[in-house]
């Protein structure tokens, strides 16, 4: 009969961001994830070759799964439906959600990167992100991507929402439900594009005549 592994690699990955969740990155260490599984320390090194591989498979995990939520939306054009849409992301894994969401990846790693593959791997996701970022901006606009509207597209759609969230993912508890109200007046009172759409062939104006 072939053994079958008792530990998986999504044992540790789950057990690094927990970890990280609960106490921050400096808890995260190779023997403190392997004893947070169950597992003995050499299990670990089985699967990864340093600390700095299974934070970086953690964070590209997580990340990867906020992406897959919010980049239709974007592409769609949806800036208010993909801002509300982070609300629901956290609530379903809020250990994963503080794990992404309350750190910064410099903070993780500190003076040893995750390996190539993975850095090249968190690069691709980012790229597609913020091409998909972008494309919502432009379809809000006259289809520039502007740094004024860049900026309220981040803030609206990124920083706000987490900003909102950011108090009960450090409590924990059940998320008000004003946080949902809050985000979609943001979206209603602050126009996501300096020239919306609709009105962009007016604001043009008209062609301005040659002077011989």
């Amino acid at each position: 009969m072939v053994r079958t592994a008792r530990f998986s690699e999504d044992d540790f990955i789950q057990a690094a961001m927990a970890l990280v969740a609960e106490g921050g990155p400096a808890a995260a260490t190779m023997q403190a994830i392997a004893r947070r599984v169950g597992a003995p320390t050499g299990s670990i090194y089985h699967r990864f070759e340093s600390r700095a591989a299974v934070l970086g498979t953690a964070w590209n995990a997580a990340y990867a799964s906020f992406t897959r939520v919010l980049t239709p939306l974007l592409h769609q054009g949806r800036p208010r439906e993909a801002a509300l849409a982070i609300l629901p992301w956290a609530m379903a894994d809020e250990r994963r959600a503080r794990f992404l969401l309350l750190h910064e990846p410099v903070a993780l790693f500190e003076d040893t990167p995750p390996p190539a593959p993975l850095r090249e791997a968190l690069e691709r996701l980012e790229d597609e992100f913020d091409a998909a970022f972008r494309a919502c901006v432009a379809v809000a606009g006259d289809g520039a991507s502007r740094d004024e509207e860049l900026a309220r597209a981040k803030f609206l759609i990124f920083d706000a929402p987490v900003a909102i969230l950011r108090p009960h993912l450090v409590r924990g508890g059940t998320l008000p439900p004003f946080a949902a109200r809050m985000i979609a007046e943001l979206h209603a009172g602050m126009p996501l594009a300096v020239t919306p759409a609709h009105d962009r062939h007016a604001a043009r104006g008209p062609r301005p005549v040659a002077v011989a």
